[in-house]
């Protein structure tokens, strides 16, 4: 049965406040009025992660600059699975609260299946566009393209393995213990997927250029891919809710896969940079990861309460919101300032310690504005906000954060 938007809203509005709304439904209760500090600052810590998937790219560093599209390839792995786990992370959160999604993994929701379920033709499509933007980027060979599809299709499909059940898991967790799923779920799960996306990457390409039969084996699994989404499709032919993630995120991810190969030129243009002062590339993935983050707690937030009524479709709302932002910023000083540390530490270079925090004050205050844009048109469009904020801030965020770094690693 398909579910629009306007039913969910129609559903949560009336004389209720969306705070007894949240509570009756076992979800967020109110807290204290710094809270949102409390919970982001615990959920960002997992952003550190980020540091093990630059650690990794450190140890691997040859092997991400065997050939030049493989390390332009990399961001934008990383920022459309970013996207496509944004989707997920997005309708779990609003559909937790609006209970279109049940906490659990068994019995659940045909709506939550059709979500799970298109996201791997989501993946394909994704697949397909960043190929042959990283040929062009790059100049490589035309006779290189399937091996590229090959392999991006087939990290893609190793990711999805661990980051859709770890997305969910943590969705469902947080909500049934009372916490946000908006100030929670993304920044954990985002990690995750980074680092997971990244470990994915570099076995598919280790086992390519490694193993006698690898490129064969990249082929095969891309294959599998192709036949289980084939098979998802039939299953959910009927299925208003898996066509309609489809057609509005398809939009989304094109537009977020052609964002992200600015991330790849900028990334593949700092090569030299990278092999003098690998103190970039340590904390590279946690810079857009933990950005990434905090304006997604903001945009997915800014969702649910439009969605409950809470705050007016109006770009002026970001003032009512304006102790939630101070809160992320202050969230944000602990952890940038952590990782300009590191940064100096590994490269002994102090201008290191300043790229990281420089590069956040310039972005962050753009992107809050431009996920409230974004949140805000496609809610008085009729379209779902989840399927376009997270996606398409994360991407602009990883592309503006990519760019920001590169034009400063370069010029102190």
């Amino acid at each position: 049965m398909e579910v629009s938007w306007k039913w969910k809203v129609e559903m949560m509005k009336g004389p209720v406040k969306a705070e007894a709304n949240l509570a009756n439904s076992g979800g967020v209760k109110p807290n204290g009025r710094f809270s949102l500090f409390t919970q982001s600052t615990l959920s960002l810590s997992s952003g550190v992660g980020g540091l093990i998937a630059g650690g990794l790219l450190e140890h691997y560093l040859g092997l991400i600059l065997f050939r030049n599209w493989v390390i332009a390839v990399y961001p934008i792995v990383l920022t459309t699975k970013g996207a496509l786990n944004g989707v997920l992370a997005g309708r779990l959160s609003t559909g937790l609260h609006v209970e279109l999604i049940k906490p659990s993994f068994r019995g659940n929701t045909r709506y939550y299946y059709a979500i799970v379920s298109s996201l791997a033709a989501l993946s394909i499509v994704i697949s397909l566009i960043l190929s042959v933007m990283a040929l062009l980027l790059t100049g490589s060979p035309i006779d290189e393209l399937p091996l590229m599809v090959a392999i991006c299709i087939s990290t893609q499909a190793v990711a999805s393995l661990l980051t859709i059940p770890i997305t969910s898991a943590v969705g469902f967790f947080a909500f049934k213990k009372g916490l946000d799923p908006d100030a929670t779920l993304y920044p954990v799960s985002s990690t995750i997927a980074d680092i997971w996306a990244t470990i994915s990457y570099i076995m598919v390409l280790s086992s390519v250029f490694s193993l006698p039969n690898g490129a064969l084996m990249a082929y095969v699994i891309a294959s599998a891919m192709v036949i289980t989404t084939t098979i998802f499709a039939f299953a959910f032919r009927d299925e208003a809710e898996y066509w309609r993630t489809i057609k509005e995120a398809s939009l989304t991810m094109v537009a977020v896969t052609l964002i992200s190969t600015v991330s790849g030129y900028a990334l593949s243009s700092i090569r030299s940079q990278i092999e003098e002062s690998p103190g970039i590339l340590l904390v590279y993935p946690a810079l857009i990861d933990t950005l990434g983050d905090i304006v997604a707690i903001f945009g997915s937030a800014s969702t649910t309460k439009l969605f409950l009524g809470a705050i007016e479709s109006k770009l002026s709302q970001i003032l009512v919101q304006i102790r939630d932002l101070i809160q992320l910023w202050l969230s944000a000083i602990i952890y940038f300032t952590l990782y300009g540390l590191i940064a100096y530490i590994s490269s002994g270079n102090i201008s290191r310690f300043f790229i990281p925090l420089i590069s956040f004050h310039i972005v962050f205050p753009i992107m809050i504005v431009i996920a409230s844009v974004v949140a805000i048109l496609t809610f008085k469009k009729g379209l779902d906000p989840d399927n376009f904020v997270i996606p398409i801030e994360t991407a602009l965020t990883d592309m503006a954060m990519t760019v920001c770094v590169a034009l400063l690693a370069v010029a102190m």
